[in-house]
């Protein structure tokens, strides 16, 4: 689920609230409010605006798409699982529901899966940069460090300004044993002030 990271403030959340009041069956205004209490972690209240927003427009995917997002923060995997495939089956295009069911999947502990999700992200979007990372990841799990430094190259091609896509191939560099890329990589992730793990760090100086 894409989303801006500033915080809602209350008095955005009582605008929304005004625009429902003023029309209750408005799914954009519903959907609208979830998605500024998605921002403010108020999971519960996020998943009943969704809701209600596809009861005013069902074939709103899009709302049923980040029920599943709040439902994979909360830690309810099936749950996520089940509602990422129902939107899939209105809209096979949906390339976030895929990534929601992969993420899941890796949280389950099934990475093989999971793989599976983001390849089909990646037939619907080549140049999803959150489709490489996460399979630079999976293949990272798995121990296929190849793979994994390729889905990352080709994050950092997309975007060469993404921090967390340099940090994570430094790791897979390292898995692969080449410190000297690892160093490259990491000291570019530092430059973009992406919060590279101390005990990452201080391995990878170590001579």
């Amino acid at each position: 689920m894409t989303q801006d990271t500033r915080i809602p403030s209350d008095k955005v959340i009582e605008e929304l609230e005004g625009k429902i009041a003023a029309n209750p069956d408005s799914g954009g205004a519903h959907y609208n409010l979830g998605l500024a209490l998605f921002q403010r972690g108020e999971w519960d209240r996020a998943i009943q605006e969704f809701q209600a927003a596809l009861k005013s427009q069902p074939g709103l995917m899009e709302a049923r798409v980040n029920i599943a997002g709040v439902l994979l923060q909360k830690g309810e995997y099936d749950q996520c699982i089940e509602q990422s495939l129902k939107a899939l089956e209105f809209r096979p295009d949906l390339i976030e529901a895929c990534i929601n069911i992969g993420l899941a999947f890796m949280h389950k502990g099934m990475v093989q899966q999971a793989v599976h999700s983001f390849e089909k992200a990646l037939s619907i979007n080549t140049d999803s940069i959150i489709a490489h990372v996460n399979l630079g990841n999976a293949y990272l799990t798995l121990g296929n460090f190849e793979k994994s430094v390729e889905h990352f190259l080709r994050a950092v091609e997309i975007n060469p300004q993404f921090g967390m896509s340099h940090n994570n191939l430094a790791v897979a560099y390292m898995h692969k044993g080449d410190k000297e890329k690892a160093r490259e990589y990491v000291d570019k992730a530092l430059a973009l002030g992406y919060p590279v793990h101390p005990e990452f760090l201080e391995t990878i100086r170590q001579d």
